[in-house]
């Protein structure tokens, strides 16, 4: 227990470290990417020109001529017909109730009176009342309350001399007070404009259409003056607000309003030193690049982005024990590949704004560390590393452009890199790959349409790339040595049969050599079947038994028929010399300098398992002999490439015994395959091995099918010889 959490505090500690390393390489290693640090209404630090050409629309003051636009949009009315009846109503009741001020009672008419003509209006009986009488009458009423009395005695004036001479100057006068109030109200009446029309209506009374004969009765100033109080008295605001119809013309009007651009041209000046900042002059400078430069309150915002990536990193391998997981030194290759994707995504941003030449983003050697992990690490790792680079970009304040370059440059190297890709095809895909990027480049130019020249964003891209990929390709050697790591093209390298260690396995050695080859064979199906590695695997069988060149003829696959050596030995001996060719391997291993992670192979492929022949051989003349005195010296596999190993060297050894004269079949093949697993399995080899009981099935099967394609049944053709004399005879 206090192992595993050791193991888990060291992988967080190298979390820890690495985290902090790009905190530091993103904020503090490029200082001038803090350009300013200010505010709109701040004084500018410095002096400002301008770059490049650019139009910056002026908010406030669009707004501001919006505002007056709007203001110049006036209130929409409709006016409301029932309002404008009532005030002519109320015009005919005074009129009327001048009329009944005449008689002692209300109008009384005689239909015997009436005449039956058209257009004839019914005779009135009339008491003449005095004037003095007929103005009380009138001013009681409350439709006068609020009339002064001239206008009144002009009224009763009228109505007496109509009386008196059977004129109609009142009912004149009633028509063109209703004309005269009509045309007023026809206009429109609001609240505000009340109260002034009735005060200009009594300080300026309208002309009137009346017969001349009447201003000679009563002065035209009396009669125009009672009119207008008339009118006055009467009038309603007859104005309804369309709220919906003013608001809609507000609405376009503002929006036919054009907004106000303010044009910087290269070389211009955008403010200088110590002046204010608008906030047209911070957009504009932010327009620039001027502000793209970290505050620290960005700065202090990335830590927990970037602590967040590299604890994520922790627990995805973890969670899916991935073999780099279990091995330090590629998860520290992984962590520096991540943090030199973090100096390559500053460096880049820094030296774009330095030199002012914003395409220089598209050259983002990102693809670099996407070589790198595509070739010596694996696929989740590439992946892993793609998304960290791309949330690094973003915590490392880059624009959504460097974002995108960083995510798919990284893993772009995955799609031409393979597992079975060697030194001569990769040079080859380095040009592919280096191909792609001015392919992404050009992707991104698109969505962000940038306003420089695209052969610039292009030729930018392929030279970056190339040299990056270029780079990556030359160093790939001391990147494996100092990480202590194979690539797969190492790994085809050294299955190659002209290796110096497989030329001098073959030639001191042929039977073993041979049986290498085939378990080569079983453990690289095997590995393949399970997402293994399989070019690990194959290699591994291909040195595994590198020592038995000490002492060939030990082994019996090399005697050929001859004396067996071990019959004049005894089983303690044999065991000695058996086993040895583990520690012999190791040596030779290193002599040939084959890479540690294969001459594990060796080491592993026995476990630590009983040499059950010799053992059992002792065991019939000393049944108190232990059973660790004739284990192998090798360690239980700790991989699932040696745990294969260890299953293809045993299967392919007890086959080779068993079928030497014995005809194969599936059933055979399958019996002997259970016997061999069950026995690794009870012997506890399994123990520290991360395989899977599912990986097992999957072991199983594709170890069958390949005995049953090395073992099965030939067609037992005609004696030859026989064939011959025949045709002899003939």
């Amino acid at each position: 227990m206090i192992k595993e959490y050791i193991f888990h505090f060291k992988k967080l500690l190298y979390v820890i470290v690495f985290g902090s390393l790009v905190w530091f390489i993103s904020f503090t290693l490029f200082p001038e990417n803090q350009i300013i640090k200010i505010s709109i209404g701040d004084r500018s630090p410095t002096t400002f020109v301008a770059p490049k050409y650019i139009e910056i629309i002026d908010e406030d003051k669009t707004e501001v001529n919006k505002e007056i636009a709007i203001k110049s949009v006036s209130p929409i009315y409709s006016i409301d017909n029932d309002l404008n009846n009532s005030a002519i109503n109320g015009i005919t009741d005074m009129f009327l109730t001048v009329i009944e001020a005449r008689t002692d009672e209300k109008l009384i008419t005689s239909e015997d009176k009436i005449v039956e003509e058209e257009e004839s209006e019914p005779e009135v009986e009339v008491v003449d009342n005095s004037k003095i009488k007929q103005i009380a009458n009138i001013t009681e009423s409350i439709l006068f309350s609020t009339i002064s009395t001239s206008t009144v005695e002009v009224l009763v004036e009228i109505s007496n001399y109509d009386t008196n001479n059977k004129t109609s100057y009142l009912s004149q006068l009633e028509s063109e007070t209703k004309k005269q109030a009509d045309e007023i109200l026809s206009g429109g009446i609001n609240n505000e404009s009340l109260n002034q029309l009735r005060q200009t209506l009594v300080s300026s009374p309208p002309y009137l259409d009346l017969s001349s004969e009447l201003y000679v009765l009563i002065p035209e100033n009396r009669i125009r003056s009672a009119v207008a109080e008339l009118i006055a008295e009467n009038l309603l605001a007859n104005e309804r607000l369309e709220e919906e119809l003013w608001e809609e013309q507000k609405a376009k009007i503002a929006e036919s309003v054009d907004p106000v651009i303010v044009k910087y041209f290269e070389g211009d000046l955008v403010i200088s030193e110590g002046e204010k900042i608008s906030p047209v002059q911070y957009k504009a400078l932010d327009r620039f690049g001027y502000l793209s430069g970290e505050s620290r309150t960005i700065q202090t915002a990335a830590i927990p982005i970037i602590f967040s990536i590299f604890i994520l990193i922790y627990f995805l391998f973890w969670r899916f024990k991935d073999s780099i997981w279990f091995n330090d030194k590629e998860f520290l290759l992984l962590l520096t590949l991540i943090l030199i994707a973090s100096l390559f995504l500053r460096g880049t941003s820094y030296f774009s704004q330095s030199f002012e030449i914003d395409y220089l983003k598209y050259a983002v050697p990102i693809s670099f560390v996407g070589v790198i992990s595509a070739t010596l690490l694996n696929l989740r790792a590439t992946l892993v590393l793609s998304l960290s680079s791309a949330l690094l970009a973003l915590a490392g304040g880059g624009n959504i452009g460097l974002v995108a370059l960083g995510g798919v440059l990284a893993v772009l190297p995955s799609v031409f890199i393979s597992e079975d890709v060697d030194r001569r095809l990769l040079r080859g895909r380095i040009i592919y790959i280096s191909l792609t990027q001015p392919l992404v480049a050009f992707g991104v130019y698109f969505f962000l349409r940038e306003d420089f020249q695209l052969i610039e964003i292009l030729v930018s891209a392929l030279l970056g790339g190339l040299f990056a990929n270029l780079a990556a390709f030359s160093i790939i050697n001391y990147i494996e040595s100092i990480f202590g790591l194979t690539t797969n093209f190492r790994l085809s390298e050294l299955a190659d049969r002209n290796h110096p260690g497989l030329r001098y396995l073959e030639e001191n050695a042929l039977g073993t050599f041979n049986h290498s080859l085939v378990v080569g064979t079983l453990a690289d199906r095997a590995a393949h079947k399970i997402g293994a590695n399989s070019q690990l695997a194959r290699a591994m069988a291909y040195f595994h038994d590198l020592g038995k060149t000490e002492n060939p003829t030990m082994y019996i696959e090399n005697q050929f028929g001859s004396m067996n050596p071990h019959e004049n030995l005894s089983p303690k001996e044999s065991t000695e010399i058996i086993r040895s060719h583990v520690t012999d391997g190791i040596k030779l291993a290193k002599k040939f300098k084959i890479p540690e992670i294969v001459y594990r192979g060796i080491l592993e492929h026995h476990g630590d398992g009983v040499l059950r022949y010799f053992y059992e051989m002792e065991k019939s003349v000393n049944p108190y002999v232990e059973k660790n005195e004739f284990r192998h010296l090798g360690n239980k596999p700790t991989t699932k490439e040696t745990t294969i190993l260890m299953f293809a060297d045993s299967l392919e050894g007890a086959c080779r015994a068993r079928f030497l004269n014995e005809d194969a079949d599936e059933a055979k093949i399958k019996e002997v395959v259970d016997e061999i697993f069950n026995e690794k399995i009870s012997d506890d080899q399994l123990d520290q091995s991360p395989i899977t009981f599912e990986d097992l099935s999957l072991i199983k099967e594709s170890f069958q099918k390949s005995l049953e394609g090395l073992y099965h049944q030939r067609v037992m053709y005609p004696d030859i010889t026989e064939d011959a004399e025949e045709l002899e005879e003939e």
